[in-house]
């Protein structure tokens, strides 16, 4: 007689955020005796330092065996393998398959969750990550809409749906929506275990309509060619005015039969107001707002040697949207 070989079909799957469940069958070859007893290991190495341990000894049912290791930290890794044992002791270990695993749960509600108006045919809506991911990294974000606050409504694509996106987002827009419908919004997290329970927008409902323009980005200046003049540009704004950006990683929407992201609000950019001041609150009395159709202006007949505080805004027919962050510039001599 000889030890046993190795446990066959040694597999481990998840239970809860604090368990383990490890499945293993007889041996090929029990060494010529019966087996009596069965050694789990478990341990946060792959070498299996500091492993703890545990016997399973009810062996009347016959393969397969089950054992739950409980007490576990969420989230924690941990590889496990088991040995038989018969009359002349342990045999050899076999790991399990996978290797290793997390105990976890389903992950709590994404946060920060808020509903804006980005024009007559598109809402955007914006969240941050959940406050517990379950033990288990997010694999995805699902966003769900309808017209309906149960969202159980018989209404079509696009006045019904729902997008599944990468863990890394943290917004979306969803476009080609009718001005004449509210619309509810709701987002899920996901891990491997399952969907979180879902978080309703903070507001839970909107209609799209038109908007003011987000706020022009990229303004810089630099002091010009000739004495006390500045040379100011400006980009046209890349979020909306409700502060949401479109998506993580691309530009808003471009409308249907449109050819510019939807940034201005629904509605064309009729002109950019720069205003520019002696002081960074602009209640000096060298100040100057000038108009502009264009992206640039280069304003003359500035105090040499002065600093002056720029900003910009965007106007549509709807209104005026806010100021871009302030730069400052010093007027050559």
């Amino acid at each position: 007689m000889i030890v046993p070989a190795a446990p066959t079909g040694v597999t481990l799957e998840v239970i809860s955020a604090t368990q383990l469940r490890v499945m293993f069958g007889s041996p090929s070859d029990n060494g010529g005796d019966t087996i009596t007893k069965y050694m789990i290991e478990w341990s946060t190495s792959s070498d299996f330092a500091n492993a703890e341990s545990s016997t399973h000894d009810y062996l009347a049912g016959g393969s397969p065996f089950f054992k739950n290791i409980e007490g576990l930290s969420t989230g924690v890794y941990y590889y496990v393998r088991v040995r038989a044992m018969n009359s002349q002791g342990y045999g050899i270990s076999q790991s399990s398959t996978p290797s290793s695993l997390n105990p976890h749960q389903k992950p709590s509600p994404p946060t920060n969750v808020r509903l804006g108006v980005t024009s007559d045919s598109m809402l955007t809506i914006g969240w941050s990550p959940p406050l517990s991911d379950g033990g288990d990294s997010i694999a995805k974000y699902r966003i769900e809409w309808d017209t309906n606050p149960r969202f159980v409504s018989a209404s079509n694509p696009p006045n019904k749906g729902y997008v599944d996106l990468g863990p890394s987002s943290r917004s979306y827009t969803v476009d080609l929506l009718s001005p004449e419908k509210s619309y509810y919004l709701r987002v899920y997290a996901i891990n491997s275990a399952g969907s979180s329970q879902a978080q309703m927008s903070d507001p839970s409902w909107a209609f799209p309509r038109v908007q003011i323009p987000g706020a022009p980005y990229s303004l810089v200046c630099h002091p010009g060619d000739s004495t006390g003049v500045i040379e100011f540009s400006w980009q046209r704004p890349k979020v909306p005015n409700h502060g949401i950006q479109c998506f993580s990683d691309r530009d808003c929407p471009t409308p249907y039969g449109g050819s510019l992201p939807q940034t201005d609000g629904g509605e064309d950019i009729s002109e950019y107001e720069l205003e520019v001041n002696e002081r960074p609150d602009y209640t000096g009395s060298d100040g100057r707002l000038e108009s502009h159709t264009g992206l640039q202006s280069n304003l003359d007949n500035l105090y040499p040697g002065r600093m002056y505080y720029g900003r910009v805004l965007a106007r549509n027919s709807v209104g005026s949207g806010k100021y871009s962050p302030s730069i400052s510039c010093t007027a050559p001599l």
